[in-house]
């Protein structure tokens, strides 16, 4: 998978009831040259949440936020670009076999890292995707992308966003977030097998 994570037909990639929604042609005007870049497509291969990937929750985030930037008189454009580099940090957070082989395996070194509370993903990685993306999409910098990456964790991030799009942002990647998470009873289910294994292994003199 690692070699084969870049596809030009990227449409194949996108949810159809996004596709078939009657603004996505204007959507994907916006976004296209991003979708298509090869550094951002690596992010199919970084795991975000419960089953999906970065590529997948970025996507619905800046779909979503899209159509709520117009019912909320926000800047379509700019939602819709910050919507999809929200998360564009420069490393994985989660582990992916995929990524041990993706470029000698540099996409994983916060998994290894050790850090105090403070320094963890969830209070970093919004100031981490805001560096990154002026890195890769230098024409697409400007002061209200910047700030709408960089604050969508707020709360966490203790300053809220300056504009409209910023707000957006932070409230749909939450809603997003929070269903993705697996189910309590896909939680449950894993704590008791885990336990079965632990008390097995026990059993059998494996430590």
């Amino acid at each position: 998978m690692s070699n084969k994570y870049y596809d030009e037909d990227v449409l194949s990639y996108i949810d159809h009831s996004i596709i078939l929604n009657p603004f996505f042609d204007e959507w994907y005007g916006y976004v296209e040259k991003i979708l298509l870049n090869d550094e951002f497509q690596k992010r199919k291969l970084f795991p975000h949440h419960h089953n999906i990937s970065v590529w997948d929750h970025s996507i619905l985030v800046s779909f979503r936020s899209f159509i709520m930037s117009k019912i909320f008189n926000a800047d379509s454009r700019n939602t819709a670009i910050a919507g999809l580099l929200h998360d564009f940090y420069p490393w994985s957070w989660m582990y992916s076999e995929d990524l041990e082989d993706l470029d000698g395996g540099k996409y994983l070194v916060e998994v290894y890292a050790k850090h105090s509370l403070f320094e963890m993903h969830a209070f970093t990685h919004g100031e981490a995707a805001a560096l990154n993306y002026v890195k890769f999409f230098p024409e697409l910098e400007n002061s209200r992308i910047t700030n709408a990456i960089k604050t969508h964790m707020f709360p966490l991030t203790v300053i809220p966003p300056k504009n409209k799009e910023g707000f957006i942002i932070s409230l749909v990647d939450k809603f997003n977030s929070c269903n993705e998470m697996p189910s309590p009873r896909f939680v449950a289910e894993k704590i008791k097998n885990s336990k079965i294994v632990v008390r097995a292994t026990k059993a059998i003199g494996i430590k």
